[in-house]
């Protein structure tokens, strides 16, 4: 691999690097030589070396335009106290030689797959053109690591998990994202197979950073990080009466997709029905940085020489909107729906489960190569906002025809999410069928 090299022409090893060279190396029998790291002799960024020195004394220098945060809490600490409308980072759900088994396995099993990659380069005007690669997944760990700011990969991978080689590794997954809501059900798994949403892997190279979005179907999102460290930027739905999430949609002049993966294929009528859209903006949380911001290296060595300096470092560095900078339409739209709070950030690290609520806009930022795993869940908690969103997507909006048990306002008894999805799912399929 052509990977890139910095300062005097060393790299630096990355915490997680032996880890994606054996699944390199072994799967795609290259030499070793194209994926040796050394320990790094180049200099930290200046910025970095003076914050050390001084004891962390500059700190206010690079926070002063730092934004709320996420909570970080315990899996007990939920569990005691359940928090389902705002974002919330259950930190450690799973043990670090767990959450590298998982991560080892997912590879080792799913290498061979072929996925797409894209590749965001922003030219000296500063428009972003998309290139899209077929590659091995393999192979995307390759460029992953020659992946930087204004030039990197991204994939959101759907429909490897599950499969029928990933029971196993699947079944551990659901356990980890489910384990905040014990004897509780998930009212998609009474979704057909055909329309029942698949767990997405997400592969992020230094720099990168997804779509500024809020989900499909108004559902719990959930994200498992494996390997790297991602910050998440949401902005705050507004709780007013001119508009809550409406607002926010207008100010970033958002505009639906169709859920591909919950679109029925073919039913009796062999009349495809479309169950959901999501919500999309072509603004950015991440439009620029300062040139001293650490490069993935930089990080790595400073984890290494100090990993409770670099947590706080990337906590702080990655929610200051002076040092990681929206694009200033975004920053105009941010100003008019919350002069007081712009967006809040998460910083996830392997091993952190992050809850996503609905109505929740979001868009993340890779400062180091990441792994993650994202799905999605609904119970008694989501299953009213899922249900008004079919309908609303299905066009059945003569609520009189509607049966009772679609119109209510929440649900709270365990058990009865079967009932409402299979009432769901022929409504909207009798309705489709008459409309045609």
């Amino acid at each position: 691999a052509d990977l890139r090299t910095y300062h005097n022409n060393a790299s630096v090893r990355l915490r997680w690097w032996p880890l994606f060279s054996a699944w390199v190396s072994t799967k795609q029998h290259c030499c070793a030589d194209n994926y040796r790291m050394m320990r790094s002799t180049s200099r930290v960024s200046c910025a970095i070396l003076c914050r050390w020195m001084v004891g962390l004394e500059t700190t206010t220098a690079f926070t002063t335009s730092s934004q709320a945060a996420v909570p970080r809490i315990t899996l007990d600490e939920f569990l005691a106290a359940p928090i389902h409308d705002k974002p919330i980072i259950i930190r450690d759900i799973a043990s670090p030689d767990v959450i590298e088994s998982l991560a080892d396995d997912l590879m080792n099993t799913l290498g061979e797959e072929q996925i797409q990659m894209q590749n965001k380069i922003k030219d000296d005007d500063g428009k972003t053109i998309t290139e899209i690669y077929d590659i091995s997944l393999f192979e995307s760990v390759e460029y992953m690591m020659d992946s930087e700011h204004g030039d990197s990969f991204f994939a959101f991978v759907e429909g490897l998990l599950p499969s029928s080689t990933t029971a196993r590794l699947h079944k551990q997954l659901i356990d980890i994202r489910e384990a905040p809501y014990p004897h509780q059900e998930n009212w998609f798994d009474y979704f057909p197979e055909n329309i029942r949403p698949s767990d997405a892997l997400i592969l992020a190279g230094e720099g990168s950073t997804s779509t500024l979005h809020r989900d499909p179907f108004e559902w719990k999102g959930t994200s498992l990080c494996l390997e790297g460290v991602k910050i998440w930027r949401f902005i705050p739905t507004p709780a007013t009466v001119d508009g809550g999430v409406e607002k926010v949609d207008k100010e970033l002049q958002s505009y639906r997709l169709d859920s591909i993966a919950w679109e029925q294929e073919e039913n009796q009528q062999s009349n495809p029905l479309v169950l959901s859209a999501g919500w999309q903006s072509d603004m950015t949380l991440y439009d620029s940085i300062d040139e001293d911001f650490p490069t993935a290296f930089e990080w790595a060595t400073m984890e290494e020489e100090n990993n409770d300096l670099f947590r706080n470092e990337i906590i702080s560095q990655g929610s200051d909107s002076s040092r990681i900078r929206p694009s200033s339409e975004a920053s105009n739209a941010l100003k008019n729906i919350d002069e007081t709070t712009r967006f809040v950030t998460a910083t996830q690290f392997a091993g952190d489960l992050l809850l996503i609520p609905a109505h929740c806009w979001h868009q993340t930022y890779a400062p180091v190569p990441s792994i993650a795993v994202a799905s999605q869940r609904c119970g008694v908690s989501d299953g009213a906002k899922v249900v008004r969103h079919v309908i609303d997507m299905t066009k059945m909006n003569d609520r009189a025809e509607v049966p009772d048990l679609l119109q209510q306002r929440e649900y709270k008894e365990e058990g009865i999410g079967k009932q409402v999805v299979s009432e769901l799912l022929s409504f909207a399929i009798d309705r489709n069928t008459a409309n045609r």
